[in-house]
């Protein structure tokens, strides 16, 4: 949202279409159980694209500028050639990018993170600047590999944003994790060029 107001041309790539949401909090019993968890998983796909595409539209994320690969749920990480080469016309001209940590327990988001490392080399996007964030894995970057970013009251966007993944809610862990960001003052990332690569834990 920062990079929004400055004006830059700020783009999203889902990689995959949410399908498997319900499976892990079904296994561990998290799931609350009631009729709109009582549905397949293309219909599941379904909705979790269309609400994370209302999401970018609240966002101010330009219509051209979302992008849905639709690769299956927790299986992205056997369709890394393909979505290289669908990405690449995307991000040729790209001087940030956005990515999950490495060394990550989350294979779709392990696979996220090795896609984009794979394009920016075949690309030669050497200047290219990674903001490494984390969700499993704490960032270890210190000095200037670590950037810190303010807040303020763009956390109750980025609440309400992620309000609007209502499927979402339907696990039981989704509430509290929300809502404890309308109290994240800052966000914590990592900060690399390729020459990073394998110096460090996250990357």
């Amino acid at each position: 949202m920062k990079w929004l107001e400055e004006d830059h041309d700020v783009h999203i790539i889902w990689f995959t279409d949410g399908r498997a949401g319900y499976r892990k909090a079904r296994e561990e019993n998290k799931l609350e159980d009631c009729e709109a968890t009582r549905i397949s998983e293309d219909e599941l796909a379904k909705i979790r694209l269309s609400e994370a595409d209302i999401a970018a539209e609240f966002l101010g994320i330009r219509k051209e500028n979302r992008h849905f690969l639709k690769f299956y749920d927790s299986e992205l990480q056997n369709h890394i050639n393909d979505a290289v080469e669908k990405i690449k016309d995307i991000v040729r001209d790209a001087d940030r990018v956005v990515i999950p940590s490495g060394n990550n327990n989350h294979a779709d988001h392990q696979a996220t993170h090795d896609i984009a490392i794979r394009v920016a080399k075949e690309l030669n996007l050497h200047n290219l600047e990674f903001y490494v964030y984390a969700l499993y894995n704490p960032i270890k970057a210190q000095g200037e590999h670590l950037v810190k970013i303010k807040l303020g009251d763009l956390r109750f966007k980025v609440y309400k944003a992620l309000k609007l993944h209502k499927s979402q809610f339907y696990t039981k862990d989704m509430g509290w994790q929300t809502d404890a960001m309308r109290e994240v003052r800052r966000q914590r990332f990592g900060f690399f060029h390729l020459e990073d690569k394998r110096k460090f834990y996250n990357f």
